[in-house]
Protein backbone atom coordinates (compact mmCIF):
# COMPACT_ATOMS: atom_id res chain seq x y z
CA UNK A 1 0.00 0.00 0.00
CA UNK A 2 1.25 3.19 -0.92
CA UNK A 3 1.79 6.62 0.85
CA UNK A 4 -0.41 8.34 -0.94
CA UNK A 5 -3.46 5.54 -0.91
CA UNK A 6 -2.94 5.77 3.15
CA UNK A 7 -2.82 9.28 3.84
CA UNK A 8 -5.87 8.96 1.32
CA UNK A 9 -7.86 6.59 3.53
CA UNK A 10 -6.75 8.16 7.04
CA UNK A 11 -8.38 12.11 5.61
CA UNK A 12 -11.77 9.61 5.08
CA UNK A 13 -11.17 8.67 8.66
CA UNK A 14 -10.93 11.76 9.99
CA UNK A 15 -13.57 13.21 8.18
CA UNK A 16 -16.26 10.20 8.79
CA UNK A 17 -14.90 10.80 12.88
CA UNK A 18 -15.62 14.51 12.62
CA UNK A 19 -18.83 14.22 10.87
CA UNK A 20 -20.16 12.10 13.38
CA UNK A 21 -18.62 13.92 16.55
CA UNK A 22 -20.71 17.17 14.92
CA UNK A 23 -23.65 15.01 14.54
CA UNK A 24 -23.44 13.39 18.08
CA UNK A 25 -22.91 17.61 19.40
CA UNK A 26 -25.85 18.24 17.26
CA UNK A 27 -28.25 15.81 18.90
CA UNK A 28 -26.84 16.59 22.21
CA UNK A 29 -27.26 20.08 21.93
CA UNK A 30 -30.87 19.18 20.50
CA UNK A 31 -32.17 16.83 23.75
CA UNK A 32 -30.29 19.36 26.15
CA UNK A 33 -32.38 22.11 24.57
CA UNK A 34 -35.72 20.13 25.30
CA UNK A 35 -34.26 20.27 28.85
CA UNK A 36 -34.07 23.75 29.06
CA UNK A 37 -37.67 24.10 27.49
CA UNK A 38 -38.96 21.89 30.08
CA UNK A 39 -37.52 23.75 33.24
CA UNK A 40 -38.86 26.88 31.38
CA UNK A 41 -42.61 25.42 31.38
CA UNK A 42 -42.73 24.87 35.12
CA UNK A 43 -40.51 28.13 36.03
CA UNK A 44 -43.86 29.58 34.27
CA UNK A 45 -46.41 28.12 36.99
CA UNK A 46 -47.39 24.76 34.66
CA UNK A 47 -46.34 21.80 37.44
CA UNK A 48 -48.30 20.03 35.18
CA UNK A 49 -45.76 19.25 32.44
CA UNK A 50 -43.17 16.35 32.27
CA UNK A 51 -40.19 16.33 30.26
CA UNK A 52 -40.84 13.06 28.19
CA UNK A 53 -36.80 12.11 26.98
CA UNK A 54 -36.04 8.34 26.43
CA UNK A 55 -32.30 7.48 26.41
CA UNK A 56 -29.66 6.57 28.97
CA UNK A 57 -27.75 9.51 28.39
CA UNK A 58 -26.99 12.89 30.28
CA UNK A 59 -29.74 14.73 28.83
CA UNK A 60 -32.23 12.01 29.54
CA UNK A 61 -30.85 11.31 33.08
CA UNK A 62 -31.38 15.50 33.56
CA UNK A 63 -34.79 15.03 32.35
CA UNK A 64 -35.98 12.33 35.10
CA UNK A 65 -34.32 14.73 38.03
CA UNK A 66 -36.09 17.56 36.83
CA UNK A 67 -39.23 15.54 36.98
CA UNK A 68 -38.94 14.39 40.35
CA UNK A 69 -38.78 17.72 41.49
CA UNK A 70 -41.43 18.98 39.67
CA UNK A 71 -43.43 15.67 41.43
CA UNK A 72 -42.10 17.13 45.06
CA UNK A 73 -43.12 20.59 44.04
CA UNK A 74 -46.33 19.97 43.24
CA UNK A 75 -47.67 17.55 46.09
CA UNK A 76 -46.30 20.30 48.10
CA UNK A 77 -48.34 22.82 46.51
CA UNK A 78 -51.83 20.93 46.46
CA UNK A 79 -50.75 20.40 50.54
CA UNK A 80 -50.82 24.04 51.04
CA UNK A 81 -53.47 24.69 49.05
CA UNK A 82 -55.80 21.94 51.31
CA UNK A 83 -54.19 23.52 54.25
CA UNK A 84 -55.55 26.77 53.32
CA UNK A 85 -59.15 25.48 52.24
CA UNK A 86 -59.08 23.93 55.82
CA UNK A 87 -58.41 27.39 57.87
CA UNK A 88 -60.68 29.37 55.44
CA UNK A 89 -63.40 26.94 56.90
CA UNK A 90 -61.97 26.96 59.86
CA UNK A 91 -62.08 30.66 60.15
CA UNK A 92 -66.03 30.66 58.85
CA UNK A 93 -67.20 27.41 61.46
CA UNK A 94 -65.45 29.52 64.35
CA UNK A 95 -67.02 32.55 63.46
CA UNK A 96 -70.12 31.08 63.57
CA UNK A 97 -69.68 29.75 66.68
CA UNK A 98 -68.29 32.93 68.21
CA UNK A 99 -71.55 34.55 66.69
CA UNK A 100 -74.23 32.67 67.59
CA UNK A 101 -73.61 32.52 71.43
CA UNK A 102 -72.38 36.28 71.33
CA UNK A 103 -75.96 37.36 69.77
CA UNK A 104 -77.82 35.21 72.20
CA UNK A 105 -75.71 36.53 75.51
CA UNK A 106 -76.76 40.49 74.29
CA UNK A 107 -80.57 39.37 73.52
CA UNK A 108 -80.91 38.03 77.28
CA UNK A 109 -78.90 40.80 79.02
CA UNK A 110 -81.02 43.53 76.70
CA UNK A 111 -84.29 41.80 78.33
CA UNK A 112 -82.53 41.72 81.71
CA UNK A 113 -81.83 45.15 81.54
CA UNK A 114 -85.50 46.47 80.14
CA UNK A 115 -86.82 44.11 82.77
CA UNK A 116 -88.88 41.70 80.17
CA UNK A 117 -89.59 38.56 81.06
CA UNK A 118 -90.44 36.97 84.08
CA UNK A 119 -87.82 33.92 84.56
CA UNK A 120 -84.92 35.91 85.37
CA UNK A 121 -82.94 33.07 86.95
CA UNK A 122 -83.60 31.28 83.44
CA UNK A 123 -81.84 33.80 81.60
CA UNK A 124 -78.77 33.90 83.35
CA UNK A 125 -78.66 30.12 83.76
CA UNK A 126 -79.08 30.21 79.56
CA UNK A 127 -76.20 33.37 79.50
CA UNK A 128 -73.75 31.07 81.92
CA UNK A 129 -73.93 28.23 79.48
CA UNK A 130 -74.10 30.53 76.53
CA UNK A 131 -70.45 31.99 78.18
CA UNK A 132 -69.16 27.93 78.70
CA UNK A 133 -69.65 27.53 75.50
CA UNK A 134 -67.27 30.37 74.35
CA UNK A 135 -64.82 29.65 77.16
CA UNK A 136 -64.67 26.05 75.41
CA UNK A 137 -64.27 27.37 72.26
CA UNK A 138 -61.41 30.22 73.57
CA UNK A 139 -59.71 27.02 74.80
CA UNK A 140 -59.83 25.10 72.07
CA UNK A 141 -58.56 27.82 70.01
CA UNK A 142 -55.93 28.38 71.90
CA UNK A 143 -54.88 24.57 71.76
CA UNK A 144 -55.38 24.31 68.41
CA UNK A 145 -52.79 27.26 67.46
CA UNK A 146 -50.40 26.07 70.07
CA UNK A 147 -50.44 22.94 68.12
CA UNK A 148 -50.48 24.07 64.70
CA UNK A 149 -47.34 26.28 65.38
CA UNK A 150 -45.49 23.72 67.19
CA UNK A 151 -44.91 24.84 70.33
CA UNK A 152 -47.20 23.24 73.07
CA UNK A 153 -44.93 20.83 75.27
CA UNK A 154 -46.70 18.46 77.37
CA UNK A 155 -45.37 17.86 80.95
CA UNK A 156 -46.39 14.14 81.73
CA UNK A 157 -47.10 12.95 85.40
CA UNK A 158 -48.31 10.06 87.33
CA UNK A 159 -52.38 11.18 87.06
CA UNK A 160 -55.27 9.45 87.79
CA UNK A 161 -57.51 8.77 85.14
CA UNK A 162 -60.29 8.11 87.18
CA UNK A 163 -60.74 10.94 89.01
CA UNK A 164 -60.06 13.14 85.79
CA UNK A 165 -62.70 11.21 84.25
CA UNK A 166 -65.19 12.25 87.41
CA UNK A 167 -64.26 16.02 87.18
CA UNK A 168 -65.24 16.21 83.44
CA UNK A 169 -68.44 14.49 84.09
CA UNK A 170 -69.66 16.33 86.86
CA UNK A 171 -68.62 19.87 84.70
CA UNK A 172 -71.30 18.69 81.82
CA UNK A 173 -73.86 16.66 84.45
CA UNK A 174 -75.92 19.15 85.19
CA UNK A 175 -76.73 20.43 81.72
CA UNK A 176 -77.76 16.80 80.73
CA UNK A 177 -80.11 16.49 83.60
CA UNK A 178 -81.54 20.15 82.47
CA UNK A 179 -82.30 18.81 78.92
CA UNK A 180 -84.36 15.74 80.73
CA UNK A 181 -81.17 13.31 79.39
CA UNK A 182 -80.56 9.99 81.42
CA UNK A 183 -76.49 9.90 82.80
CA UNK A 184 -75.18 6.87 83.43
CA UNK A 185 -71.80 7.01 85.22
CA UNK A 186 -69.54 3.92 85.96
CA UNK A 187 -66.07 4.87 87.24
CA UNK A 188 -63.35 2.89 89.62
CA UNK A 189 -63.35 3.93 92.57
CA UNK A 190 -59.81 2.72 93.22
CA UNK A 191 -57.13 4.98 90.80
CA UNK A 192 -56.36 3.91 87.46
CA UNK A 193 -52.92 5.96 87.03
CA UNK A 194 -51.57 7.16 83.53
CA UNK A 195 -48.41 8.78 82.32
CA UNK A 196 -50.24 12.09 81.22
CA UNK A 197 -50.27 16.20 81.06
CA UNK A 198 -53.41 16.93 83.11
CA UNK A 199 -53.62 20.01 81.75
CA UNK A 200 -54.57 17.45 77.74
CA UNK A 201 -56.08 14.97 79.93
CA UNK A 202 -58.90 17.67 81.01
CA UNK A 203 -59.07 18.99 77.38
CA UNK A 204 -59.54 15.21 76.01
CA UNK A 205 -62.20 14.23 77.89
CA UNK A 206 -63.66 17.46 78.28
CA UNK A 207 -63.84 17.89 74.04
CA UNK A 208 -65.09 14.54 74.24
CA UNK A 209 -68.10 14.93 76.33
CA UNK A 210 -68.61 18.13 74.93
CA UNK A 211 -69.09 16.86 71.88
CA UNK A 212 -71.38 13.85 72.88
CA UNK A 213 -73.79 16.49 74.40
CA UNK A 214 -74.08 18.87 70.98
CA UNK A 215 -74.29 16.07 68.19
CA UNK A 216 -76.83 13.67 70.48
CA UNK A 217 -79.85 15.54 69.14
CA UNK A 218 -82.56 13.89 70.48
CA UNK A 219 -80.83 11.68 73.13
CA UNK A 220 -82.44 10.45 75.99
CA UNK A 221 -79.47 9.16 77.53
CA UNK A 222 -75.65 9.63 78.07
CA UNK A 223 -73.07 7.37 79.30
CA UNK A 224 -69.41 7.44 81.01
CA UNK A 225 -67.96 4.33 81.30
CA UNK A 226 -64.43 3.31 82.61
CA UNK A 227 -62.56 -0.29 82.63
CA UNK A 228 -59.03 -1.54 83.23
CA UNK A 229 -57.48 -4.07 80.91
CA UNK A 230 -54.34 -5.66 81.09
CA UNK A 231 -52.38 -3.14 79.68
CA UNK A 232 -54.88 -0.08 79.79
CA UNK A 233 -57.40 2.11 81.32
CA UNK A 234 -60.64 2.15 78.84
CA UNK A 235 -62.67 5.62 79.00
CA UNK A 236 -66.00 5.34 76.88
CA UNK A 237 -68.11 8.32 76.50
CA UNK A 238 -71.70 7.47 74.29
CA UNK A 239 -75.37 8.61 73.98
CA UNK A 240 -78.15 6.88 72.46
CA UNK A 241 -78.18 10.01 69.72
CA UNK A 242 -77.72 10.13 65.92
CA UNK A 243 -75.51 7.43 64.38
CA UNK A 244 -72.22 8.19 62.91
CA UNK A 245 -71.51 8.62 59.33
CA UNK A 246 -69.82 5.19 57.80
CA UNK A 247 -66.30 6.80 57.69
CA UNK A 248 -66.46 8.20 61.50
CA UNK A 249 -62.57 8.42 61.38
CA UNK A 250 -63.12 11.87 59.32
CA UNK A 251 -64.55 13.43 61.88
CA UNK A 252 -61.35 13.79 63.95
CA UNK A 253 -60.13 16.47 60.99
CA UNK A 254 -59.38 19.34 61.92
CA UNK A 255 -62.37 21.38 60.57
CA UNK A 256 -64.95 18.56 60.20
CA UNK A 257 -68.60 19.11 61.67
CA UNK A 258 -71.28 17.15 62.44
CA UNK A 259 -74.98 17.84 62.14
CA UNK A 260 -75.02 19.88 65.28
CA UNK A 261 -72.39 22.25 63.60
CA UNK A 262 -69.58 23.89 65.29
CA UNK A 263 -65.96 24.55 64.87
CA UNK A 264 -64.08 21.31 64.08
CA UNK A 265 -61.83 21.24 66.69
CA UNK A 266 -62.56 19.69 69.33
CA UNK A 267 -62.09 15.84 67.94
CA UNK A 268 -59.09 16.67 66.22
CA UNK A 269 -57.55 18.46 69.12
CA UNK A 270 -58.31 15.32 71.45
CA UNK A 271 -57.09 12.85 68.89
CA UNK A 272 -53.73 15.08 68.50
CA UNK A 273 -53.51 14.98 72.18
CA UNK A 274 -54.01 11.52 73.07
CA UNK A 275 -51.39 10.77 70.20
CA UNK A 276 -48.72 12.75 71.75
CA UNK A 277 -49.57 11.18 74.59
CA UNK A 278 -49.24 7.50 73.26
CA UNK A 279 -53.32 7.04 73.28
CA UNK A 280 -55.59 6.65 71.06
CA UNK A 281 -59.58 8.03 70.41
CA UNK A 282 -61.59 6.15 68.01
CA UNK A 283 -65.15 6.87 67.45
CA UNK A 284 -67.76 4.17 66.43
CA UNK A 285 -71.63 3.17 66.33
CA UNK A 286 -72.39 0.54 69.06
CA UNK A 287 -74.42 -2.18 68.53
CA UNK A 288 -77.33 -1.05 70.90
CA UNK A 289 -77.79 1.49 68.44
CA UNK A 290 -76.10 4.38 70.06
CA UNK A 291 -72.74 6.21 68.81
CA UNK A 292 -69.39 5.95 71.55
CA UNK A 293 -66.31 7.65 71.94
CA UNK A 294 -63.16 5.31 73.24
CA UNK A 295 -60.21 6.73 74.80
CA UNK A 296 -57.84 4.17 75.71
CA UNK A 297 -54.50 5.35 77.75
CA UNK A 298 -51.49 2.80 79.04
CA UNK A 299 -51.55 2.16 82.13
CA UNK A 300 -48.18 3.70 84.24
CA UNK A 301 -45.72 1.74 85.28
CA UNK A 302 -46.60 0.52 89.19
CA UNK A 303 -45.48 2.40 91.47
CA UNK A 304 -43.00 1.55 94.24
CA UNK A 305 -44.57 3.12 97.16
CA UNK A 306 -47.99 2.74 96.56
CA UNK A 307 -48.43 -0.12 94.30
CA UNK A 308 -51.05 0.96 91.98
Amino acid sequence: MTWPLLLAIAAALVAAFSAGLAVGLLRTRARMRRVSEGIAELAAGNLAHRIILPGGDEAACMAEDVNRLADAIQVEREAASSCDASRRLLLANVSHDLRTPITSIAGYVDALQRGLGDEPDRYLAVIGAKADELAQLTDDLFYEARLDAGDLTLKRSRLDLAEAVRRSVLGFEPQLVGMGVRVDVDIPEDPCFVEADPSAVTRILSNLVANGVRHGEGMTAFSVAMLSLDADHVVRVGNDGPRLPEDASHLFERGATGTGGGAGLGLSIARELAERMGATVVAENTSEGGVAFTLTFPKAPRSEFSGS
